[in-house]
């Protein structure tokens, strides 16, 4: 599991980290800012979608967080949500981000990332929403060539209904 170091970073990145909701609107009050980054270039919005943070996500979405930042690999907070397999964490991100196809460095979506991990409802979520399920990586890889990998015969299907190739 991923870790801060909860004694250098911003108090709403730990109060997002932590899914203490109360104090990250305590701290929004207060006009914390949301885009500060920790040494990764993790916003607190980030390290909430890792953890799963629900609660917190939703008071940080509240006061207008912007969903467009990405830490220093390209990776935004639904591409870590949907590879944790935080479906109502996604389902709570898509509804305040339209870039589902939003790219990281390596041209990994967050489809990409929910197939790898074999997160197989979260994939199906992100194609009902849709996501390009035909998306290749900078290496040539397809969503369906990480499919496969993955083993997930449920993940596979539904690619394949959806049309990938």
């Amino acid at each position: 599991m991923a870790q801060i170091s909860l004694f250098r970073d911003d108090p709403v990145i730990v109060a997002a980290y932590e899914n203490r909701p109360d104090d990250v609107r305590e701290l929004m009050v207060r006009r914390s800012s949301t885009t500060r980054t920790d040494s990764d270039g993790k916003t607190a919005l980030i390290w909430g979608a890792i953890q799963g943070s629900y609660d917190a996500i939703e008071v940080l979405l509240e006061f207008k967080t912007r969903t467009d930042i990405v830490d220093e690999l390209g990776n935004s907070a639904l591409y870590y949500a949907a590879g944790n397999g935080h479906y109502d964490v996604v389902e709570l991100l898509l509804e305040a981000d339209r870039e589902i196809d939003r790219e990281n460095l390596d041209g990994r979506t967050p489809l990409m990332h929910a197939a790898e991990k074999s997160q197989a409802e979260v994939a199906k979520l992100l194609i009902e929403r849709g996501a390009d399920v035909n998306h290749t990586d900078f290496t040539g890889r397809s969503i369906l060539d990480v499919a496969r990998n993955s083993r997930s015969r449920a993940l596979q299907k539904a690619l394949e209904a959806a049309g990938a190739r």
